[in-house]
């Protein structure tokens, strides 16, 4: 860091560059998925996600509460969190139940990929997760999410430790 003033609230060069974004969202995992109560009070649980052609694809039960505010609310949010980096997104989700078009051919797809069946096809724990996420009242939501911001606290706590070592800070 320079001798120069540094904007400490002026965060934009703590953004998560564009290839750490898509190793986190290849690699999948867990996400705060987020909706809203019919009183328009936000609400999120922790789900498992994969990431496919730009959109997000979770999954639960038919009975979950999420599922008719999705149906009759579907602006939806995923905050994905890992390793000191975070993506915050926005979007619309789509319910997808068993009996609708093309339901049989996603659900193949998407079992097989959650339970990783693609990278381990022979491990008989991923057989059987992917036999078990084959439920008849198991939805799939797909979450066609754009970025709001990526943050990387790596880079924010070398820049405050700079900032602090250089004697500047918030007054």
């Amino acid at each position: 860091m320079s001798d120069q003033e540094v904007d400490y609230e002026d965060l934009t060069t703590m953004r998560l560059d564009d290839d750490a974004l898509a190793e986190m969202l290849a690699a999948g995992g867990e996400c705060v998925f987020n909706w809203t109560t019919k009183e328009g009070y936000p609400v999120g649980v922790v789900v498992a996600f994969v990431y496919h052609d730009g959109k997000f694809f979770t999954t639960c039960a038919e009975r979950r509460k999420r599922v008719p505010a999705l149906r009759s609310r579907p602006q939806s949010g995923i905050v994905i969190n890992t390793g000191g980096k975070t993506a915050t997104f926005k979007g619309d989700s789509v319910v997808h139940a068993n009996g609708d078009p093309g339901f049989d051919e996603l659900k193949e797809w998407f079992y097989t990929t959650l339970s990783r069946v693609d990278q381990q096809p022979d491990d008989p724990y991923r057989q059987s997760f992917k036999k078990f996420l084959d439920s008849p009242h198991r939805v799939i939501i797909e979450t066609d999410a754009r970025l709001v911001v990526a943050f990387d606290t790596k880079k924010f706590q070398r820049f405050t430790m700079e900032a602090m070592a250089a004697g500047q800070g918030a007054d």
